[in-house]
């Protein structure tokens, strides 16, 4: 994403409201090149006032300077693209993300749940929820994949109150999701989302989020593909994670 190098490099200085307001840049990045600084308030629910300090933040001198960056950029993204330094940039990011992770909370969810279902949107993400499965078969829990969403809808009756589910997508937006989380929520079933960083159905609805860098690159062939490999990694890290606060008890 146009942004990533810039976050990267300043995350440490970054709040909450700061990576919003970059989200909501992200989600109206064509508009980015006409649009007012007001407009851009008004997108983020924020003001004027945060965004220039967001803009120092980064290393940049205000919000012309941004839009500048973000024309650059989009000009220098349309043209090339380093893939193997994508794939770093996107091992790093994830790792930031994890580091501003709640693990004491995720920690207490996983201990405390009976059991612990696993659904993967996609054909790449149910790869993802059997390797979920096989890491928390080592951690001796309970664990079930979902594998297709005709088994999900119809096996949710049977998740229970204490259980806990996660929920793997890569934009947190699907075809009849918004039926899905409508279910769910209807069981007051709790589920943990696990998506790219963006403002997203899955991530709005749940009751904890877990977010991902992973930036859609083109093949040599210009297809258009995204890597799951920083996803594979989180859960790595929550395995490891979830072992030392058990044997830290």
């Amino acid at each position: 994403m146009i942004l990533d190098k810039l976050v990267n490099q300043y995350f440490d200085d970054l709040n909450e409201n700061d990576l919003h307001i970059i989200k909501t840049i992200h989600e109206h990045i064509d508009e980015m090149k006409t649009m007012k600084i007001q407009d851009l308030a008004n997108y983020a629910h924020t003001s004027i006032s945060s965004i220039h300090r967001l803009t120092r933040k980064i290393g940049l001198d205000g919000y012309s300077d941004l839009k500048s960056y973000i024309k650059l950029n989009n000009f220098t993204e349309g043209t090339t693209q380093d893939l193997m330094e994508l794939l770093n940039q996107d091992i790093q990011q994830t790792m930031k993300y994890m580091e501003q992770l709640d693990f004491h909370q995720l920690n207490q969810l996983i201990d405390r749940a009976p059991y612990i279902y696993i659904y993967g949107t996609g054909t790449a993400q149910l790869d993802l929820a059997n390797d979920v499965q096989r890491q928390l078969w080592s951690l001796h829990k309970k664990s079930q994949v979902m594998r297709s969403e005709r088994d999900f809808t119809d096996g949710l009756g049977e998740i229970d109150k204490d259980d806990l589910l996660f929920i793997i997508s890569l934009s947190g937006e699907s075809k009849n999701l918004d039926e899905i989380i409508h279910m769910i929520k209807t069981r007051n079933i709790k589920y943990i989302s696990v998506t790219t960083l963006r403002n997203n159905l899955l991530a709005q609805n749940a009751m904890f989020n877990i977010y991902v860098n992973s930036t859609p690159f083109y093949l040599y062939n210009k297809v258009d593909n995204s890597s799951f490999l920083p996803f594979y990694i989180v859960f790595d890290i929550i395995l490891r994670k979830f072992s030392e606060w058990k044997m830290g008890r």
